[in-house]
């Protein structure tokens, strides 16, 4: 029997299973009746509803472990037909490649190896971030030499990724196998059976958000840096409200579409997936926009910036200096986000006719995100010369202030005691001026009083 008889007879195997557990009959059902659809067993579905299967069985292995197969159940109470295939349609979006598992036992092995530690690499990267991240906001805030408007717009971007990171984190917490809130699950004979309600909408929705902030503020880094230049080189006046302002409050002009469409055209699941294209580009539009500006602004800041410093008359030297560790900060991290995230975008439509490749790019994207915001941290404030000069300042300030506050202490300790050993009454006086009553002095103080009398 050679491989395509073999995957036809699994499949009769998975159909004959399926009508010896459902049957494939309507049973009266007023809906949409039992169906196998070539992989899947679908049970009986109520007309509006959307019935949800894991995409993983005894003899059908995903790609995505945690995917799920859905199927739409329309309100006429037949399943939903393609136009393009003229077929009822089931959704396997989030299954990835599908395998029979008696004929690919060595990819699922490998998917089994590279998953968990792709997994764990998105872990270390954002858990790696938020603490970098933290460490560079503690430091912004508490010496003051570093508030400046630089700066300012600098510590809204580490908040975007610390945001951002921190949904990661939650939606893995809180989500059953990604797809509805552990509060929303039942376990219905060892099957889940998720109901998706508000608050999961709302989360994925704030989680989207959150993403698109992040990428909205590394536009405003390159636009301030470019306005910097173009429009004052050697003035830092400008200031950063405008743009902190548009980082949070552009991404509300697709954010809020974008949930006003799912509510009203594909309000499915817990809107963690975007099937209907249209509407998914409101939420790929101003990622792809903020990556094609910065990098239209690399070129033009590079062009630039080796004309001035090249042509730049003497008396500026100082300032060019300060300028050029701007500047290598800022160039720095402008190609780092545009590049990875293009390389990232070409090898998605390559990915999945190779299973090494998909793995590569799965593991380059994921690792990319989540390590993004360390080399944030590193470049803008870490590693970065005047803030480590301006660390060792205040260190050496404290340091020299207590050890000035501990010689001046052991001086008055020292006066003090001999203070006190030649005026001890008027010591005893000065306690007394506090209420510390001293029982010699209060002897004394008896004696003299029965002389006087």
């Amino acid at each position: 029997m050679n491989s395509t008889d073999k995957i036809h007879h699994i499949i009769s195997l998975v159909r004959q299973e399926c009508a010896s557990r459902v049957g494939l009959d309507v049973d009266g059902i007023a809906g949409c009746g039992k169906v196998f659809d070539g992989l899947y067993c679908w049970p009986p579905a109520q007309p509006g509803t959307v019935a949800v299967q894991s995409c993983n069985n005894k003899l059908i292995k995903a790609v995505n472990k945690t995917g799920l197969a859905t199927k739409q159940c329309t309100e006429n109470g037949t399943w939903y037909v393609r136009e393009d295939l003229g077929t009822p349609w089931t959704n396997l979006t989030q299954c990835g490649s599908i395998y029979i598992i008696d004929d690919f036992d060595d990819d699922s092995n490998f998917y089994d190896k590279w998953l968990p530690i792709i997994k764990n690499t998105a872990y270390l990267g954002y858990s790696v971030s938020m603490l970098s991240l933290v460490i560079s906001l503690i430091i912004f805030i508490n010496i003051k030499r570093l508030h400046c408007e630089r700066n300012k717009l600098h510590m809204h971007l580490f908040i975007s990724y610390i945001l951002r990171a921190s949904s990661f984190v939650l939606k893995d917490m809180l989500f059953v196998e990604g797809a509805a809130l552990f509060s929303d699950v039942e376990y219905i004979n060892d099957e889940i059976i998720p109901t998706y309600t508000w608050s999961c909408k709302l989360f994925i929705s704030v989680r989207y958000y959150l993403i698109i902030c992040n990428y909205a503020f590394m536009l405003m880094e390159g636009l301030y840096l470019h306005n910097l230049i173009f429009l004052n080189l050697f003035s830092e006046s400008h200031g950063t409200t405008i743009y902190c302002f548009l980082g949070w409050v552009t991404p509300l002009f697709f954010i809020v579409p974008w949930i006003l469409l799912r509510l009203f055209f594909e309000d499915t699941l817990c809107w963690t997936q975007n099937e209907q294209k249209l509407i998914k580009l409101l939420l790929e539009i101003p990622v792809r926009i903020s990556v094609m500006v910065n990098f239209i602004l690399f070129t033009l800041i590079v062009r630039v910036l080796v004309l001035k410093i090249h042509f730049t008359s003497t008396f500026i030297q100082q300032k060019k200096i300060k300028y050029r560790k701007l500047l290598k900060s800022t160039l720095i991290l402008i190609p780092l986000y545009g590049i990875p995230y293009t390389i990232s975008f070409i090898l998605s439509f390559y990915a999945y006719d190779n299973r090494i490749l998909e793995i590569f790019w799965v593991f380059f994207d994921q690792a990319f995100a989540s390590f993004q915001g360390c080399f944030a941290a590193l470049v803008y404030c870490l590693f970065n010369s005047e803030v480590q000069s301006e660390i060792k300042r205040k260190y050496s300030y404290i340091y020299s202030h207590r050890d000035q506050e501990f010689r001046r202490s052991r001086t008055i300790s020292s006066n003090t005691q001999q203070f006190s050993l030649q005026n001890n009454d008027d010591a005893l006086e000065n306690l007394n001026l506090f209420g510390i009553m001293d029982d010699d002095f209060i002897k004394k103080q008896q004696k003299s009083s029965s002389l006087d009398v």
